[in-house]
């Protein structure tokens, strides 16, 4: 048997195919220009879908996937340097010099930025890389608890976490919520965070199979789907409550992402396809922002599209532009260092 037809039988194309539309929901965050168009309840709903698909997916397969099996914290964290803190700290290099080459910062500003990169990210959308690595750091020890806990253990865990996500809700009736989590000291403080995501990813992906689709699965995906049409009518709650990545709603939707997914029934053709793009993706994440930001909204932007064409058109040319340059790169040596391949 070859090692190809090894790697076909092995892998989970189903987790390609999150990652793959994970990928696609980042651009669609990321999309529209700033006051720049027309219909700005289209972005609001269009955030609310993008954002529960997008960074909160990406936890959720980190978790599926490294927190499977154990791990020894060296090997595992040499590695994911590598394939993960290089690239992002090279595509951050690339874009300070973009920025200092326009005339936007100081060759100063550049030295400055350069000493914080170990501390918080110099390119904003790259914030996720810094939370997805402090998942890493613990990885070797929660798969370790992971490969002997049962199931209701991690249903604990899991049922108290999810308490915290009301807490954008109640800051509505609570605002002193706010000073309270803040604080290292809160017995919630613990609990409150995206390392729920990758732990959440780990049970769905170990317990959680439907064998036959039923009445109440379907009326649960309706009901959370319908769901902002009603929060989105009640002038009480912000729309910063509502698309809230550690919102109730968000986690909710990205449950329903995660497992419509995971059982779709996916064509050999199907799977290749999103392998493929998969395999791209992270190098995409990484530059999809330059062209976004310093190719395509310069030259849309006095147009002024309406954001009913203006969001489908930017997605579709970052996403060719962003996978040809990546799929260019990969032909190069360590290519790998470099977009991640």
């Amino acid at each position: 048997m070859s090692e190809q037809q090894v790697l076909r039988q092995d892998r989970l194309y189903w987790i390609d195919a999150i990652r793959s539309f994970a990928c696609l929901c980042v651009i669609t965050t990321h999309a529209p220009i700033p006051n720049c168009g027309s219909g700005e309840k289209i972005i609001a709903i269009t955030n609310y879908f993008s954002v529960a698909g997008a960074s909160v997916l990406f936890f959720m397969i980190s978790g599926a996937l490294v927190l499977f099996k154990e791990k020894s914290f060296v090997p595992f964290i040499k590695v994911r340097l590598s394939r993960i803190a290089l690239p992002m700290l090279i595509w951050t290099l690339i874009s300070l010099a973009i920025d200092y080459a326009q005339h936007e910062i100081t060759g100063l500003t550049i030295l400055k930025r350069i000493s914080m990169i170990p501390f918080a990210p110099q390119v904003g959308t790259y914030w996720f890389i810094y939370v997805v690595f402090g998942i890493y750091l613990l990885t070797p020890f929660l798969s370790s608890w992971l490969s002997k806990a049962s199931k209701r253990d991690v249903e604990i865990y899991l049922s108290i976490w999810a308490f915290t996500l009301f807490l954008p809700y109640l800051r509505i009736v609570l605002p002193q919520i706010d000073a309270i989590t803040a604080m290292s000291s809160g017995y919630l403080y613990s609990f409150y965070g995206y390392l729920g995501f990758a732990i959440l990813g780990f049970y769905l992906r170990k317990w959680c199979n439907f064998n036959e689709l039923k009445k109440w699965h379907v009326a649960l995906v309706i009901f959370i789907v319908l769901l902002p049409a009603v929060l989105y009518s009640m002038p009480i709650i912000p729309h910063s409550a509502i698309q809230n990545r550690m919102s109730i709603n968000i986690v909710a939707l990205s449950v329903c992402y995660f497992l419509i997914i995971k059982h779709m029934k996916l064509s050999a053709k199907a799977s290749s396809f999103f392998y493929d793009f998969a395999q791209h993706s992270f190098g995409i994440y990484l530059v999809h922002i330059l062209v976004m930001r310093k190719v395509l909204w310069p030259l849309l932007t006095p147009l002024e599209i309406p954001y009913f064409i203006q969001i489908p058109l930017i997605i579709f040319l970052t996403v060719g532009i962003s996978y040809a340059i990546v799929h260019l790169i990969s032909k190069l040596p360590f290519s790998k260092y470099i977009v991640g391949l």
